[in-house]
């Protein structure tokens, strides 16, 4: 089913998270192109059927879910961060109130140990490089 709808100019250009780029999500349902963005500055979330939008709110909480219909069809698709350290967040979605497909992607590719090793690094580089200005200060401004 998947070879019937070509491949989107942003696919390969909109892969790779980031803050300015956001999360994109491409989902196929016979000849229907589900693509879901969520912002990953504004927590803006947008849903396109075909790159029309269909379905668009703002979300700042853990989990969301948008739904609509389209050609007959009840879809429903989900946002749930799943991990904070790595910022990964499952997108899924529903027709008719069946799962059809679940994709996630994280801004941080690393495993939940390495995010809270380096969590602890900046914390303890921040506490360091703090006292060291707090100090200089006290010694010139006395």
């Amino acid at each position: 089913m998947e070879s019937l709808i070509t491949p989107h100019k942003l696919d390969t250009t909109m892969d790779k998270v980031s803050i300015t780029n956001g999360y994109w999500y491409y989902f196929n349902d016979e000849k229907v192109r589900i693509t879901a963005h969520g912002s990953g500055f504004s927590g803006l979330e947008t849903i396109y059927i075909n790159d029309e939008v269909v379905a668009e709110k703002r979300n700042l909480g853990m989990k969301s879910s948008h739904e609509f219909c389209y050609a007959g069809n009840d879809y429903e698709v989900t946002f749930q961060v799943s991990n904070l350290l790595t910022a990964a967040v499952v997108c899924t979605l529903y027709k008719n109130g069946e799962y059809v497909a679940t994709e996630t992607k994280a801004y941080l590719k690393m495993s939940s140990k390495a995010a809270l090793k380096r969590v602890f690094m900046f914390f303890l580089a921040g506490i360091l490089f703090g006292g060291i200005s707090a100090w200089l200060t006290f010694q010139f401004m006395g």
